[in-house]
C-alpha cells in the first residue's frame, strides 16, 4: 500500500526576529521580577541553586548553577552588582575582591572572565583568531578557491515557482543517486571482532547496535578500515605507520585517535577553529604520540608549512562529517600538498545544504549539468536525505522506489496539490540523495582534474548514518 503523501519538507533555520533576539525595553523589568529579595538575614546561598538572571531572548531563566554566595552564575553576576547586593557579597564571599572581579574579555566583550584568570583565558578563547599569524603554516585564505564572478543568493524552496521546482526534481530523478564519474564501493562488514579490537576506545561493552555510542563506533571502524584498504591499494604498503595524518575540522580528535590505536608511529595534526573538548589530546599524551593541535580556520592552513610534515612518508588528510563549504576548503588544502608528498584523502561527506558557491570546488562539472541558479536549490533539496527517521523510509524496497520514480517522471503533475508539490517520504528522500550525488560528483571531478585517483565508498548502512558516503583520493608526488 502506498504511504500517505506528507507535505513537502525543506530545511528550516529557526531564528527569532530582531525584536526577540535584541534588547527589549522590558529586560530590566523582567529581571527585576525574577530577582529574589535580598536582606542581611537572608543568606544568598539559600535562595536557589540556579542562576536568577532572566534571559529575555530565550524567555526563561538562565540554567547555569549560581555562585555559592550569589543568586547569579559567574556569567551574569557582573550584570547585577548593585549597592544592596555588593553589601551582602562583601560580607559573605570573595566575588568582589579585585583579583576575582569578573571583567569583559578583551577579545569578545560578550562574555566575562575573572581578572586573575584573564591571561590564561586569552590563550584558549574562541574569539582569538590570530594566534598563529606569525607562523609559516598560516597563509590567509590560502585554501579558498578562486572567487567566481557570478553572485548567488539563497532563497527557501517555498519561494520558488512551482514549475521550477518540478523541473529541478525531474532532472535530479533522471540523474539518479549513483555516481556518474567514479566507482562506488561498499564498505566491508563490521564484525564483533573488529569492534572488540577498538573496545578500549568505543566503550560499547554490553550496548546494542541502536545506541548512539555504538553507532559512532561502527562509523569510526568502517572509516579506518576503508582508508587502510584504499591506501594499500594505491601505495602497496601494508601499514600506514610513519605517515602524517592531518585531521581538518578535528573537534575532539576522535578519528585521529582511532587511527593511532590501529597504526602506531605516525604524526598527527589536529586543526579546528573552535576550542573543543580535547579528549584525543589526553589519549595522545598518555600514549606519547607525536601530535600538534592548531586552533585556526581551515582556509588559512598551509599544511606543508608545518615543520614536522616534511619528515613523514605520506600525508593523509582525514575529515569526518566536515560540513558544507569546509569540505571544499579541505580538498583545496589536500591538492596543494602533492607537490611535496604523496597524498591520500578521506572525507566523510555531510551537510550539503551548507555548501557555498563561493567556496565550491566543483563549479565546472556542476555547470555542465545544471544551471547556475539551481545550485542553492540542490543544496536545500540535499537536506531531504537526512530530515526523516530512516525507519519511515522504504529504502530496502527497490521495486516500490522504482515505481515512485517512474510515476513522477511520467506525470509530475499528479504530485501537485493546491499549487504545491507534495511528495511521499521515500521519493523525497531519494531526490535528496540525488542532489547529494550531484554535489559529490562535482567535487570528485575537481579532484580528478587535479590528478587524483578518486572513488566513493558507502562505509555504513543508512540505518547507522544517513550521511554514509566517504570520498577517497590518492595522488603520488608531483615532480
Amino acid at each position: 500500500m502506498a504511504e500517505p503523501h506528507p507535505s513537502i519538507l525543506e530545511p528550516v533555520c529557526l531564528s527569532g526576529n530582531a525584536e526577540e533576539n535584541g534588547p527589549t525595553e522590558n529586560n530590566t523589568t523582567e529581571n527585576e521580577a525574577f530577582k529574589p529579595s535580598l536582606s542581611d538575614n537572608s543568606p544568598l546561598e539559600t535562595q536557589g541553586v540556579t542562576c536568577a538572571h532572566y534571559v529575555a531572548r530565550k524567555k526563561r531563566r538562565c540554567k547555569l548553577q549560581s555562585l555559592k554566595h550569589s543568586t547569579y552564575c559567574a556569567e551574569h553576576v557582573i550584570h547585577h552588582v548593585t549597592d544592596k547586593t555588593r553589601h551582602v557579597t562583601d560580607k559573605t564571599s570573595h566575588v568582589n575582591q579585585p583579583e576575582n572581579e569578573h571583567v569583559p574579555c578583551p577579545l569578545d566583550p560578550a562574555h566575562f572572565i575573572q581578572r586573575s584568570k584573564l591571561a590564561k583565558h586569552l590563550k584558549v578563547c574562541n574569539a582569538n583568531k590570530f594566534v598563529y599569524t606569525d607562523q609559516l603554516y598560516y597563509k590567509e585564505n590560502v585554501n579558498v578557491p578562486e572567487k567566481s564572478a557570478d553572485s548567488l543568493s539563497r532563497q527557501p524552496l517555498s519561494a520558488l515557482p512551482l514549475q521550477d521546482l518540478i523541473d529541478t526534481c525531474t532532472v535530479l530523478a533522471r540523474y539518479g543517486a549513483d555516481s556518474k564519474v567514479c566507482g562506488v564501493k561498499r564498505g566491508g562488514e563490521i564484525s564483533e571482532e573488529d569492534l572488540a579490537f577498538y573496545r578500549p576506545l568505543s566503550r560499547t561493552q554490553g550496548e546494542q547496535l541502536g545506541s548512539t555510542a555504538h553507532k559512532h563506533a561502527v562509523q569510526q571502524v568502517a572509516l579506518v578500515k576503508a582508508f587502510q584498504a584504499f591506501h594499500k591499494q594505491h601505495t602497496g604498503e601494508d601499514s600506514m605507520s610513519g605517515n602524517c595524518f592531518v585531521e581538518l575540522g578535528a573537534g575532539k580528535g576522535n578519528l585521529s585517535q582511532w587511527f593511532d590505536f590501529s597504526e602506531k608511529g605516525s604524526f598527527y595534526v589536529l586543526v579546528d577553529r573552535q576550542m573543543c573538548r580535547r579528549k584525543a589530546d589526553v589519549y595522545f599524551k598518555k600514549e606519547e604520540t607525536n601530535y600538534v593541535r592548531l586552533k585556526m580556520d581551515i582556509k588559512d592552513v598551509d599544511i606543508w608549512g608545518i615543520s614536522q610534515v616534511s619528515g613523514c612518508r605520506n600525508v593523509c588528510v582525514t575529515c569526518k562529517h566536515l560540513c558544507g563549504g569546509a569540505t571544499d576548503l579541505a580538498l583545496v588544502a589536500a591538492s596543494r600538498i602533492v607537490h611535496h608528498k604523496p597524498t591520500s584523502v578521506l572525507i566523510a561527506l555531510c551537510c550539503h545544504h551548507l555548501c557555498s558557491w563561493d567556496t565550491f570546488t566543483g563549479k565546472s562539472y556542476f555547470l555542465e549539468n545544471f544551471q547556475l541558479t539551481k545550485f542553492y536549490t540542490l543544496c536545500s533539496m540535499a537536506a531531504w536525505a537526512t530530515c526523516f527517521k530512516m525507519e519511515t523510509i522504504e529504502t530496502a524496497n527497490q521495486e516500490y522506489l522504482d515505481k515512485q520514480i517512474e510515476l513522477f517522471l511520467d506525470n509530475p503533475c499528479q504530485f501537485v496539490e493546491n499549487d504545491h508539490l507534495v511528495l511521499n517520504k521515500t521519493l523525497q528522500w531519494y531526490l535528496g540523495r540525488c542532489a547529494k550525488t550531484v554535489l559529490n560528483d562535482s567535487r570528485a571531478v575537481y579532484m580528478r582534474d587535479m590528478g587524483f585517483h578518486v572513488e566513493f565508498v558507502t562505509y555504513v548502512e543508512v540505518e547507522i548514518s544517513p550521511e554514509n558516503t566517504a570520498l577517497l583520493c590518492f595522488k603520488d608526488r608531483t615532480y
